[in-house]
């Protein structure tokens, strides 16, 4: 299927199903969160038209997930200079879509909110280096929400928990008694590598794909360690999700960021999808966005 965004031909980083309507998806296609109807009788080579729903004034929109309630997060990725790089690192941002569409920019909030914490990692007027908001792993796990943080620096994987109870904070998952590293790449191993995308599965293991290293890892987050490896033909990896009839298998997705020509030339599998079978775990159904259907459908009609 081909998305018509009226000719801007930008990248969709991310699809979630809309609850109570089978045939809507909510997504992530550069600068905007649009809706799509999508309905498994259509042919796969046709295409469909987006209804925006909101945008951002950041570069684009990056990985986005539900919590428990049917939230949307979504991160964004600030201007990028010609290497593909972040050119400015405070650009960067964390929303929130609520059922009713209302739409907050996390980001600012917890600057505000956490500006009196002098030790917090988050803290204006900055985001101090290590900080990746344009990476975040959304993890859903049963009724807890972990916000798995990627550090540019010293590439750690740091889980903060949420519980995401009416009147509960989210700053407090952001506050250093909240937080701890998960795994350090360097300490593991993976010194030249980063970590970009990730998913969780039935175990409670991370699954990480690993920008630059041409595998995906398996994280206990309980031992901090990594237990599994699985090569993938493909420098580099940007993320992963579980898929098929009973979500067993796993989806890896790659690209051809920082490549030249030739080793792209040289490894032609580059950019390239993967569906990894046998693993023996699998993941879980993702969490459908939960809107309030009739505000939704008079914004699609506006």
């Amino acid at each position: 299927m081909v998305l018509d965004d009226g000719g801007a031909a930008e990248v969709v980083s991310a699809v979630l199903p809309i609850a109570g309507e089978p045939d809507l998806y909510l997504v992530a296609l550069g600068k905007n969160l649009s809706v799509v109807r999508w309905s498994t009788s259509d042919p796969d080579q046709h295409t469909a038209t987006t209804k925006v729903i909101q945008t951002t004034t950041d570069d684009h929109f990056n990985d986005a997930k539900c919590d428990p309630r049917g939230r949307l997060w979504a991160g964004t990725m600030g201007p990028l200079d010609e290497q593909g790089e972040l050119a400015e690192f405070n650009k960067s941002s964390l929303f929130k879509l609520d059922h009713d569409l209302v739409f907050t920019d996390w980001h600012f909030a917890l600057n505000e909110l956490t500006s009196t914490h002098t030790r917090t990692r988050m803290r204006a007027p900055e985001t101090p280096p290590g900080v990746d908001l344009q990476r975040p792993g959304l993890e859903s796990q049963q009724e807890n929400f972990l916000l798995h943080r990627l550090s540019r620096e010293g590439h750690q994987t740091t889980p903060s928990p949420f519980h995401p109870r009416p009147f509960t904070p989210i700053h407090r998952a952001f506050l250093p008694g909240n937080q701890r590293v998960l795994l350090d790449y360097e300490s593991a191993g993976l010194k030249d590598q980063v970590p970009d995308g990730m998913t969780i599965d039935v175990d409670g293991n991370l699954w990480v794909a690993c920008f630059g290293g041409g595998q995906v890892i398996c994280v206990d987050p309980k031992a901090g360690k990594v237990i599994r490896q699985v090569a993938i033909p493909s420098k580099n990896v940007t993320s992963v999700c579980w898929g098929g009839p009973d979500y067993s298998t796993l989806y890896v997705t790659s690209g051809t960021l920082k490549m030249s020509k030739e080793e792209v030339a040289a490894n032609p599998s580059s950019g390239g999808t993967f569906a990894v079978s046998g693993l023996g775990t699998k993941g879980l159904p993702p969490v459908a966005f939960k809107v309030d259907l009739e505000k939704l459908r008079a914004k699609m009609a506006a």
